[in-house]
């Protein structure tokens, strides 16, 4: 039985990939290394901690971590400005309406908990979560299922009671790592998104409720 909705947040509740791309862009310019889109993007949905790892080894940066996320901390200011990060059209809405129906809720980002903390306020939904997970406070980001088994630990729930919804492919992997029936929601701003670990792909939270996730739950498990 479905009882529990766990939601990414960058590229899912927030529009915020474009922005980190764009300031990955400024940073390997500001540092005088190629950009590389593809290279970038497997590290999208995993944490900045673990892309500074690599970065430094494949590239030989001698900057600590701390400098690096100064350096793209500025740029991201710079790019969202005043604004913050935009929100998803209807995810403020399609949240009220999914904590209406009792579902429990939470989030696993592999932000920190500042900036998932100011993402939720914006969307005005902070009160509707009962469970909030960043990845810089478990072992293993993801790909690895830890966020999001932390978060079903949080909310007293099992793992095959709860629905993700992602957009990356290290969360989804994630999702199905941690044995969750994963919904893919397709953010065009990315461009072309690799589906294969998806049950499911959502284009649009808006008119989304309850019972679309139940719908999805019981189509993939196998329930009546």
């Amino acid at each position: 039985m479905l009882k529990a909705v766990i939601f990414d947040m960058d590229g899912v509740l927030i529009d915020s990939e474009p922005v980190h791309l764009e300031a990955h862009r400024r940073l390997m310019e500001k540092l005088g290394l190629p950009f590389d889109k593809q290279y970038y993007m497997q590290f999208v949905g995993s944490t900045t901690d673990n892309m500074w790892k690599v970065l430094k080894h494949d590239y030989n940066i001698t900057l600590s971590n701390d400098e690096l996320m100064k350096m793209s901390d500025e740029f991201i200011k710079d790019i969202n400005g005043t604004e913050g990060y935009p929100v998803m059209k209807g995810a403020s809405d399609m949240i009220k309406r999914l904590s209406k129906a009792g579902l429990k809720l939470a989030i696993a980002s592999s932000s920190g908990m500042e900036r998932i903390n100011y993402s939720i306020n914006k969307l005005g939904v902070a009160d509707k979560f009962d469970a909030i997970v960043s990845g810089l406070t478990v072992s293993h980001p993801k790909p690895a299922p830890d966020t999001f088994l932390e978060a079903a630990n949080r909310l007293g729930v099992s793992p095959e009671e709860c629905v993700v919804v992602e957009d990356s492919v290290n969360g989804m992997k994630a999702a199905k790592n941690a044995d969750m029936v994963c919904v893919m929601y397709e953010n065009t701003s990315m461009g072309e998104q690799n589906s294969e670990y998806a049950d499911y792909i959502l284009q649009s939270f808006e008119d989304v409720d309850s019972s679309f996730f139940e719908m999805v739950y019981a189509h993939t498990v196998g329930e009546p």
